[in-house]
């Protein structure tokens, strides 16, 4: 049955029943939120489904490409067909389709993703670069949420039951071991932290573990393994501020050359 008069082709609109889809190998969403899936159950029994789903052919039924929550709402709304684009398109390209359309109606928590960039990099062979123009990102936006894949699942779980947002999930990157990230969580059960105040209570936390490992370095008479200077070179910056507001002329400079950082700071002795 043609809908609404869709032109030919794979434009066109058709409905199509619903025990006829499965669910798509391919689709990026881990969870769905059922309170608002029953609104949109609601919604769709007083005025239907105003946008049609996306499927392709398989195996004599179709598979769903694009329109997860649509298909479940009106599943629960009682409807037994519903509009749908049929289109023949391999698995890259309906993995790319299905992924595409999410991020364009910020449907994805950010986890999500930043799963559905690494399969479409492991699974189908692509670059950042790559994975960002098909998503109409910047490459720096799809390497910051791969970078969110370091975090374990165990973290990832916490952050998304707690309602993070993706800042305050970057910024757990600065703590390495996984243990210290979720004590650093249980903090947030008990209070709300605007980003600001997350990332300075990471630094106080990534601090502390910092002065143990020098700690237990002097008692053991070996050199500590300091991974991340950048709390030394914040060290040295806010003593370099305090001279100059003591009215000394004072210069600091730094340069990084074959894994060594080099910082000379000077001081004018004439004022």
């Amino acid at each position: 049955m043609i809908f609404g008069g869709g032109r030919k082709g794979d434009r066109e609109v058709v409905k199509i029943p619903l025990q006829s889809i499965r669910c798509g190998r391919f689709q990026p969403r881990f969870n769905i939120d059922e309170e608002s899936l029953k609104e949109l159950a609601e919604s769709i029994k007083n005025v239907g489904v105003l946008q049609p789903i996306v499927v392709r052919p398989c195996d004599g039924c179709y598979e769903l490409i694009a329109g997860e929550r649509r298909m479940r709402a009106s599943v629960m709304a009682g409807l037994q067909e519903i509009p749908a684009v049929i289109k023949e398109v391999s698995d890259a390209e309906a993995m790319e389709m299905a992924l595409v359309e999410n991020v364009q109606r910020r449907n994805l928590h950010f986890f999500e993703e930043a799963e559905g960039f690494r399969r479409l990099i492991e699974q189908f062979n692509l670059t950042q670069v790559e994975v960002a123009e098909r998503m109409g990102l910047s490459q720096s936006a799809v390497a910051n949420k791969l970078r969110l894949l370091r975090l374990s699942p165990e973290v990832r779980e916490q952050v998304y039951r707690l309602g993070l947002s993706e800042r305050h999930a970057r910024a757990l990157l600065e703590l390495e071991d996984s243990r210290d990230q979720l004590k650093v969580l249980g903090m947030a059960t008990v209070r709300d932290y605007r980003v600001g105040e997350w990332e300075e209570l990471i630094r106080r936390e990534k601090h502390k573990n910092i002065s143990r490992e020098i700690k237990k370095g002097r008692k053991q008479n070996v050199v500590p393994k300091i991974r991340d200077l950048r709390i030394f070179m914040n060290s040295l910056e806010r003593g370099v501020k305090m001279m100059r507001s003591a009215g000394l002329n004072v210069r600091m400079s730094h340069e990084e050359d074959d894994g060594v950082l080099r910082i000379v700071i000077e001081v004018d002795t004439v004022v």
